[in-house]
């Protein structure tokens, strides 16, 4: 490790030569100029996991690019005033304990925005999975079960992925913390990616599932996703490797000329944008005003930038870590010149020195990278799970009603899984009214916050499921109960189906420095085949039948008439896969946006600033679809990708109005402040000013929805350029927990003019719908008592001993709703046919299920990629094929209890209709 020393802040030649003598040999990070896509000021999902069916095995895409082709550029963006718009950073706020994750307070971090500015700067970027997974899961994975896993992160320092949610935070993947390395079941997710240190990352993932009959690992080769925080667009070099191009230059001057070169490290003095005052000014001083070459900058000796050297300087300015980080400049000089190569030795500097520091000794060594603080390897063959327990505890918070503080935790703290708990009204509804999900990491534990708002007064069905890593010998297991009481503390005890001994893994490949994969050719084509997805279905015929909507990702939007390019028209265009195969373009007017009970929101004292006010007072509740996807609520957003803006001098106006709806009810659209700071309200029912989304650049947001009170509203939306209408208004249905309330009536307060809420800008695209639950009858899935409903089970006769042997037989549980969705799974009949949805009534709104959070699927290619697929890894030979199918049973003798059924009327309603349609069968044979 080298030895920072802060008094000199200078590393002598030789300690420096010491230090990478004793150090492990890494390949160098060099710059991406090579690559094939740089990605940025714009909406990307990466990795996405692509499924090749003809040969069982996995690979990784950015869009329909393998990964290790592109890269994900993070430079500098603003939008409006003020410190916070300086959208690539992200200070930590004080009094904020759940985020020591990221650093001390008040430290600045490079950060990709949840949300981006103008354009989509600086990137947007998330997680997804490709359609090809997400139809293959039910009948090729292990309870539908795969997982995107991080492998390390080579980089100049930390790397964290998480969703802000204002008043708390959803974790998804860490470079350093390794109980959060997987997100299950990926879906479309826009989230924070930070970094600690600006430069060159490399973040290895791998793909898992385990085959529906348990014998097999598929895992995909490990493939890198490259991220360049900071510096110049890296196809903007010229050096390819500098260790040649250093060695290839001149060592002394030709021309005569006595030069001091210098490298200087500042606080910035300018203050032109926001966010400038944490940056650092670095200077490169060749000592001769003739100088012409290329500046190659490093930190902790990775990649920063290329620069070029004009009349001998070179100057930058980047965000560096709030710990030490070591700089070193290399320069190159023209060939041909008289100037001679130079490298300076490493300089310890961090954001928070405020005293220049320059450097004028050399150093003979280019240094190699080597973060002092590395990202440990998490990358095992088998997760061993030797005991099967999993409990859930729901405790009451001193001096609340509904709030709670919901306790997972396994009996063995190595077991790696995403969990969900619903709360149903009966055993058999669609949907929860409240629930929850989460991951255990290593240790076995996650502890959250929940509203039980929604669900107080009456008892529920409560069902918990757990779904396991893959490389872990435990099967998804659910389990349910009735009438239980949401009492001061309640909670559910479950037995995890476990498969039988044996490792079915074969040990997977250790990461490299450089991807598994071959290299691109080297005679790649003139220009890359980057897809333009901006207005993807434009032309789509329209959907005109009348359809309900209950989750999933959609798009209000502007499309050009393709028969006359300058007229426009507004739709729908609907992500959500209800009914259909694939991403549809609906008519507006056919479409009811069903809202549910687990839509239900309370204003907590954390969002206390008055623009919060369109929620209602603290604890008062309303309705929400929230801006970062919640997988069992309606995600709604507005887009205007695609559109050619010069046609428009003042912008696209997205103007909203309520048409119709409850008496004294609001509706709102505002983005939530990062970290519960101001929120940006765009429409606001209660304020007539506030009745347009405006944009002026194409663009894709994601907002909050407010409904004030349940019951029916009507919404407006037409597309204006200043006052001139480019679209003709178009309405739409929003049901919200109807079910409650009385049939609306028109409200007469609100007039059809006023205002209702726009979108604000975030860039997404398709979020697919939940993913499949396999068809549990199918061999040779995993042995489950879980079939048909039925209102009771008859106490299990096997033998006692049978407990004591975790394998010996299929594990028992309570019945499961056969329609209901299991950590947000439907069969691959019911997407066909667009089931309901899950809700998640958690205030906590995870886009996925990962290290606290996950990403819904983008649909993308399923076509094979063209690059080696994954390993699949054969299991050891089991006893026999039942064996191979059978779970262990660790509730043998579980039962239900007997009582007459809430839903007795359903079986005695079809003996009606059958008795029914026989005498009209009768009376027709008499005719």
């Amino acid at each position: 490790m080298i030895l920072i020393m802060r008094v000199k802040r200078i590393i002598s030649t030789g300690a420096l030569a010491l230090t990478i003598a004793l150090m492990p040999q890494l390949a160098w990070a060099g710059p991406d100029r090579d690559a094939e896509w740089v990605v940025t000021g714009q909406h990307v999902d990466a990795p996405i996991p692509i499924w090749h069916a003809d040969t069982h095995s996995f690979t990784m895409n950015t869009i329909n690019m393998p990964v290790e082709k592109t890269v994900l550029w993070l430079p500098k963006a603003w939008a409006g005033s003020g410190a916070q718009d300086a959208k690539y950073q992200l200070e930590i706020p004080e009094k904020r304990p759940d985020l020591a994750f990221l650093g001390p307070e008040h430290s600045v971090l490079n950060a990709a925005p949840q949300n981006p500015g103008p354009n989509n700067t600086p990137i947007w970027a998330g997680l997804g999975a490709d359609s090809s997974v997400e139809w293959a899961a039910p009948d090729e994975f292990d309870g539908s079960t795969y997982t995107l896993d991080l492998i390390n992160v080579d980089g100049p320092g930390r790397m964290e992925m998480f969703i802000d949610h204002g008043d708390s935070v959803s974790r998804f993947l860490s470079s350093h913390d390794i109980a959060y390395r997987s997100v299950y079941n990926p879906r479309h997710t826009h989230l924070f990616t930070t970094f600690t240190q600006p430069g060159r990352y490399q973040a290895r993932f791998r793909v898992n599932a385990r085959s529906i009959d348990g014998k097999t690992i598929y895992t995909s080769p490990i493939q890198s996703l490259t991220w360049q925080v900071g510096g110049s667009n890296p196809s903007s070099g010229s050096i390819t490797d500098i260790h040649q191009a250093f060695a290839a230059a001149q060592a002394q001057r030709s021309d005569g000329v006595q030069a001091q070169p210098s490298l200087t490290l500042a606080p910035n003095p300018q203050r032109e944008h926001p966010g400038d005052q944490h940056l650092t000014e670095i200077t490169f001083n060749s000592g001769h005003a003739t100088d012409q070459g290329r500046l190659w900058l490093t930190v902790n000796g990775y990649f920063l930038t290329e620069e070029p050297v004009v009349d001998g300087k070179a100057q930058v300015r980047e965000l560096l870590g709030d710990d030490d980080a070591l700089i070193q400049a290399v320069f190159i000089p023209e060939a041909g010149s008289g100037s001679a190569r130079w490298a300076s030795t490493p300089q310890a500097f961090s954001q928070r020195d405020r005293a220049e520091v320059r450097v004028t000794r050399a150093s003979s060594v280019i240094i190699e990278p080597s973060n002092p603080d590395p990202s440990p390897v998490w990358d095992p063959a088998q997760i061993s799970v030797s005991r099967p327990g999993v409990h859930v505890s729901y405790t009451r918070k001193e001096g609340s009603e509904d709030q709670y503080t919901v306790q997972v935790q396994a009996d063995d703290p190595e077991l790696r899984a995403a969990y969900k708990v619903e709360l149903f009204e009966s055993e058999y509804d669609f949907s929860p009214w409240c629930a929850i999900e989460g991951t255990l990491g290593k240790g076995g534990i996650d502890i959250q916050q929940q509203d039980l708002g929604a669900c107080m007064g009456q008892p529920m069905y409560m069902k918990f499921s757990v779904r396991p890593h893959p490389k872990s010998l435990a099967s998804m297991t659910t389990k349910g109960q009735e009438d239980v009481e949401l009492s001061s503390s309640f909670g559910m005890d479950l037995k995890l189906k476990m498969w039988p001994g044996g490792n079915p893994v074969e040990p997977a490949p250790a990461p490299t420095a450089e991807p598994l994969l071959p290299s691109p050719s080297p005679t790649p084509s003139p220009a890359p085949n980057i897809p333009d997805t901006s207005n993807d279905h434009a032309a789509d015929a329209l959907k005109t039948n009348p359809v309900e909507l209950t989750r999933g990702h959609m798009d209000l939007r502007l499309r050009a008439d393709s028969a006359a390019p300058t007229h426009y028209s507004l739709a729908l265009k609907d992500d959500s896969l209800t009914g259909e195969k694939t991403s549809v373009m609906r008519a507006i007017d056919s479409v009811t946006w069903k809202v549910g009970v687990n839509a239900r929101f309370t204003r907590p004292q954390s969002l206390s600033d008055p623009s919060y006010d369109v929620l209602g007072a603290i604890g008062e509740s309303s309705y929400v679809l929230p801006e970062t996807q919640n997988p069992d609520i309606v995600w709604p957003g507005v887009s205007t990708e695609g559109i050619d803006y010069s046609q428009f001098p003042k912008g696209i106006d997205y103007e909203l109005k309520v048409v119709e709806s409850p008496k004294d009810s609001r509706v709102a659209f505002f983005q939530g402040g990062t970290f519960g700071g101001p929120a940006k309200i765009m429409v606001d029912s209660a304020n007539p000013a506030k009745s347009r989304i405006h944009t002026d650049s194409p663009t894709h947001m994601h907002a909050n929805w407010v409904f004030s009170k349940p019951g029916h509203y009507r919404l407006q939306i037409r597309a204006l350029d200043g006052d001139k209408e480019i679209a003709a208004p178009m309405s739409w249905n929003v049901s919200v927990h109807e079910a409650a309330v009385p049939t609306p009536t028109p409200s007469s307060e609100q007039p059809s003019e006023q205002p209702i809420p726009t979108p604000s800008p975030s860039a997404d695209t398709p979020s697919v719908a939940p993913e499949p639950t396999p068809d549990q009858t199918t061999a040779p899935t995993p042995a489950s008592t879980e079939s048909a409903p039925a209102p009771a089970a008859s106490p299990s006769a096997a033998d006692p001993k049978a407990s004591e042997n975790p394998s010996a037989q299929p594990a028992t549980q309570t019945t499961t709703p056969p329609p209901s969705n299991t950590l947000g799974q439907v069969s691959a009949g019911e997407r066909l046919l667009g089931s309901r949805s899950n809700s998640s009534g958690s205030r906590r709104v995870l886009g996925g299920v990962s290290g606290g959070g996950g990403a819904a699927p983008l649909a993308a290619s399923a076509e094979p990629s063209s690059t080696p697929t994954a390993s699949e890894s054969s299991a050891a030979d089991l006893d026999s094929p039942a064996q191979a199918a059978q779970l262990s049973n660790d509730e043998a003798g579980e039962s239900t209890a007997s009582r007459i059924p809430r839903w007795w009327w359903i079986p005695a309603a079809a003996l009606a209709i059958v008795l029914g349609a026989g005498a009209a069968l009768a009376v027709r044979r008499r005719g």
